[in-house]
């Protein structure tokens, strides 16, 4: 194991371009290929920043940064085929092993945000026994879905639990929730914006 000698939020750059990198080029020779824009830090000022800078002004994406609650995230990212969107969570953390509490905290603002995606990354470590023996017996906590009553929608929430190592800067897949890897957290986003 690499040492480390570096805090969690040095690791954020290098992840999100990772994650960026790796969903576009799935969608590169798609016909409407996906745009992926990503920021770390407050949610609604982010959201605001990305659509300034790239001068985006499809209402639906307008009007969800200005509704969405202020929240502190490690990275995010705006997913879009400039007619529709969804919002990655990505949680980043720097332990020997994650746990519940940690997978907690993705679930708790990929509800509060609607994100229908969220990522827990552990930096150069693993998961808990306790965590594992969740996910194994419980594959359903990493598939949530819930109605909003107050739009009469419903909502899904899949979640993946990944680790990163910092001497390969690559993902390593666990198996374990909803996303078990990058490749079908694509296959996820192809169904949902109907990619060709």
């Amino acid at each position: 194991m690499p040492r480390n000698d570096r805090n969690e939020e040095s690791y954020y750059p290098e992840i999100m371009r990772f994650i960026k990198t790796q969903i576009e080029s799935n969608f590169r020779a798609a016909k409407n290929p996906l745009k992926v824009y990503c920021k770390t830090g407050e949610l609604k000022r982010g959201l605001r920043e990305i659509i300034s800078e790239n001068g985006i002004t499809t209402k639906s994406i307008v009007d969800f940064a200005e509704s969405t609650p202020p929240l502190s995230l490690d990275i995010f990212g705006l997913i879009t085929d400039g007619i529709d969107y969804e919002l990655l969570i990505v949680e980043v953390k720097l332990l020997r092993a994650v746990g519940l509490q940690q997978l907690s905290q993705l679930i708790g603002y990929c509800i509060v945000s609607n994100a229908q995606y969220g990522l827990l990354i552990n930096v150069n470590g693993e998961e808990s026994p306790r965590l594992l023996n969740l996910l194994s017996n419980e594959p359903d906590v990493t598939f949530i879905r819930r109605m909003l009553a107050y739009h009469d929608r419903l909502v899904e929430h899949n979640l993946g639990v990944m680790e990163w190592d910092s001497a390969t800067q690559n993902v390593q897949y666990t198996g374990y929730g909803k996303i078990k890897t990058l490749s079908s957290l694509c296959e996820q986003l192809s169904e949902k914006f109907h990619v060709e």
